[in-house]
């Protein structure tokens, strides 16, 4: 009889470990990031955010070096792209869009560091530019625009996308 006991009290046990909810393996890692790929690979992983601007530093050796940059405006419903050379601190409007884009700031290689941009060297390696676009008497973005990961902060526009494709040389 006693066996009997020993023998219902180890079925019970066995039951109960058998019953409970097993726990579901944990997810596997997510595979690499491929937010901000562009033409040329995948972003750098400590890309901080940029909401608020910071404070943009033109060192010596990249003041009065550019003149320009070359901004792709694509109008999205018509599938066509048109470049435009805008120089530094100046606006351009964009035909029949609504669109007045001025640009701020250019950094031929742009490092962020806590809330403070700045560039490296004076070597195209990093190409980004600081933007305010208006439509209207609204002002829809103020950013960054980075010419080797496109896809990072982008401008957002239902029609339009707007991206960084060159600089000119003074």
């Amino acid at each position: 009889m006693r066996w009997l006991n020993v023998f219902g009290l180890l079925l019970v046990m066995v039951l109960a470990v058998a019953c409970q909810k097993k726990e579901a393996p944990a997810p596997p890692p997510p595979p690499p990031s491929t937010q901000g790929q562009g033409m040329s690979g995948s972003a750098p992983v400590d890309i901080p955010k940029i909401e608020g601007g910071g404070v943009t530093i033109i060192p010596d050796m990249v003041k009065g070096k550019w003149k320009a940059v070359v901004l792709a405006v694509e109008d999205k419903t018509q599938k066509q792209a048109k470049d435009y050379t805008v120089d530094l601190g100046k606006t351009i409007t964009i035909p029949e869009s609504g669109l007045v884009v001025q640009v701020v700031d250019f950094l031929p290689d742009l490092k962020i560091e806590n809330s403070t941009f700045t560039s490296v060297s004076n070597e195209m390696n990093n190409p980004a530019v600081r933007i305010v676009v208006k439509e209207g008497d609204k002002e829809i973005f103020k950013g960054w625009l980075f010419s080797l990961f496109p896809t990072i902060h982008p401008f957002q526009h239902q029609r339009y996308g707007i991206t960084l494709k060159d600089a000119v040389p003074s």
